[in-house]
């Protein structure tokens, strides 16, 4: 699950040893000039936060921060603060200012480009005794309740003079694992907070200056599965010191995932809670960074729990 994991708006590539996620540079980045920071609002695209659009479109998801979250003032919980991130890359919008840099507001001096992607899938037959699984309803930092909420949010650079040691930007959120009945995205209405599940996988999901991930239950306090960034690359995130693709210098090109197959999975109730800790470094600001868990869970009948 999740070795082929494409978000919109963002580069992904595919590792079939493993769920591997690739943060090359989008195209919102390379043409922004922003090289590994974010995608800010261009001077010619519009905020208008009567009719909630960015250059005259609704944002895709909605723009929706938990109300803890929301309290911590991060500029991207709100329309009339967004300065930047995943909304200002979707399909047909630029992120230039078209007004300096193109004769019209299409741009349509310059070439178009086109580009294909060949993707290898390879699959088995299912064999007896294989269960079923289904995307889990955690973890996103911007989110208290079942699912995403948000999803992006920006890290303010640190008050000049800290040292370089204290430099971090920590988010923190609890959420129940698996979903159940009560929410649109359900895979089966039925499902009560008390019915029990398999934790299978667990595949983090930073952005660049991220330095670490974990993923803990919030009753025990015990972390499940943890990414950091370290010198030697060997703490789970990857950062590029190279040239070769995979290796671009600077860049976010791997994160390791966490499995248990049937015999090693933790068991859990539906509306167990979990918690994220994400840290990110914070010498420069960045917009529309994410702190995700994309997992997965399998349902436990009655017959099959130990």
């Amino acid at each position: 699950p999740y070795a082929l994991q494409d978000v919109v708006g963002e580069a992904s590539s595919l590792d079939t040893g493993s769920a591997y996620h690739q943060h090359e540079p989008s195209q919102c980045e390379q043409v922004a000039l922003v090289s590994v920071v974010g995608v800010p609002m261009h001077p010619a695209e519009e905020d208008d936060v009567a009719n909630n659009t960015i250059d005259g479109r609704s944002p895709d998801p909605r723009i929706s921060c938990s109300p803890e979250f929301a309290a911590t003032g991060n500029p991207s919980c709100h329309l009339s603060t967004y300065v930047g991130g995943w909304r200002c890359c979707e399909h047909e919008i630029f992120v230039i200012d078209t007004s300096k840099e193109c004769s019209d507001p299409q741009c349509s001096e310059e070439p178009v480009d086109e580009v294909r992607v060949k993707y290898t899938f390879y699959y088995e037959d299912a064999q007896p005794g294989v269960r079923d699984i289904e995307g889990a309803a955690c973890c996103d930092v911007t989110s208290v309740t079942k699912g995403d909420e948000n999803i992006e949010y920006d890290i303010p650079k640190c008050p000049e003079g800290t040292p370089r040691e204290k430099c971090f930007h920590v988010a923190e959120s609890v959420q129940p694992l698996a979903y159940f009945s009560g929410h649109t995205l359900s895979p089966d209405s039925t499902r009560k907070p008390s019915d029990m599940v398999d934790l299978v996988f667990a595949a983090p999901h930073l952005h660049l200056a991220g330095q670490s991930l974990q993923l803990i239950d919030n009753v025990t306090n015990e972390v499940l599965c943890e990414v950091h960034a370290n010198a030697d690359n060997t703490g789970g995130i990857k950062y590029g010191n190279g040239t070769s693709p995979g290796n671009e210098d600077g860049y976010l090109v791997g994160m390791s995932t966490c499995s248990w197959d049937g015999k090693q999975a933790r068991q859990y109730r539906r509306d167990h809670p979990m918690r994220s800790r994400a840290v990110y470094n914070a010498d420069r600001s960045h917009t529309g960074v994410m702190s995700l868990w994309l997992m997965q869970v399998s349902s436990l009948e009655p017959d099959i729990l130990i």
